[in-house]
Parts: structure tokens; C-alpha cells; sequence
């Protein structure tokens, strides 16, 4: 059961890796690897899922009359900077999620991904990466406030 709890609040949105190690660790009495590999297993489980979601709402978006403006002249100032993303981009996208600030996790990387026109495959493997480096940076924080406090 506390598997499951670690990956469900590691897959949602916000929380993501950076909530749950802290409460597999603290909460939850899992090791580190043990919350590490839930949380990073729950934070990964939902990029295909939301790419997907994301290519049909924008899809929708796209055709829609009153979203259809807005969302074209936002593609249009991506596109603009899409040459500079695309020398630097999976790097850039890679470090967003990798460094473990609010708004900073998978969810918002899909959907800077959609924007900038990453491939699904690319932005998997980045992403996913990006969730790795979070969680072990999470987990060393964590357990150095564990060493702090005890």
C-alpha cells in the first residue's frame, strides 16, 4: 500500500518526484532507493499518457473559433524561437525538469515539448531522464535533512 501511495502522488501534478520521496522516506519508512525508484516510476507513468492528451487538445484547439486565434499566434512566437530550441532544447528541457523547483516537472516539460514541436519519443527518453536526476537530487536533500534532524 505505501507503493502506491508514493506513486500516486508522484504522478500527480505539482507534487510530482519532489513529493514523493519525502513521503515514501519520512512518512512511509521506505529507503531511499525504494522511494526513489516508486516516485520515479510514478512521475514517468504519466508522460505518454499526457502527450497523448496534450496532441488532441491541441488538436481541438487548433480548430476551435474561439481558441483557434490565441493558440495560433502561439505557435507562431514559438516557431520563431524554435531554430535556438532546437540547437539547445532537449538540453534546456532536460535541465527544467531535472532541477527540482515548483512547476519544473514532467507535466510542464510535455507540454513545453508540444509547444516547441519535440518528437513523443524525444521528449519521453528527456524527460524521463530529467525525472532520474530530480529524484536523486530530491533523495540527497531529503536525507540530509533526516541526518540534520535526527
Amino acid at each position: 500500500m505505501e507503493y502506491l501511495q508514493v506513486f500516486l502522488l508522484s504522478a500527480m501534478p505539482v507534487v510530482e518526484i519532489r513529493g514523493g520521496i519525502p513521503l515514501g522516506v519520512i512518512s512511509l519508512g521506505m529507503s531511499g532507493w525504494e522511494a526513489l525508484i516508486v516516485s520515479a516510476l510514478g512521475n514517468v507513468a504519466i508522460i505518454l499518457p499526457w502527450l497523448i492528451i496534450l496532441c488532441h487538445l491541441e488538436n481541438y484547439f487548433a480548430q476551435n473559433r474561439l481558441t483557434a486565434p490565441l493558440y495560433n499566434r502561439m505557435v507562431r512566437k514559438a516557431e520563431k524561437k524554435r531554430a535556438a530550441f532546437i540547437k539547445y532544447g532537449k538540453y534546456a528541457l532536460f535541465l527544467f525538469v531535472a532541477i527540482p523547483l515548483p512547476v519544473t516537472g514532467a507535466w510542464t516539460a510535455c507540454v513545453a515539448s508540444r509547444v516547441f514541436r519535440i518528437p513523443m519519443k524525444d521528449t519521453f527518453w528527456i524527460v524521463s531522464l530529467g525525472v532520474v536526476m530530480a529524484g536523486i537530487i530530491v533523495l540527497l536533500n531529503t536525507m540530509m535533512v533526516i541526518s540534520v534532524f535526527s
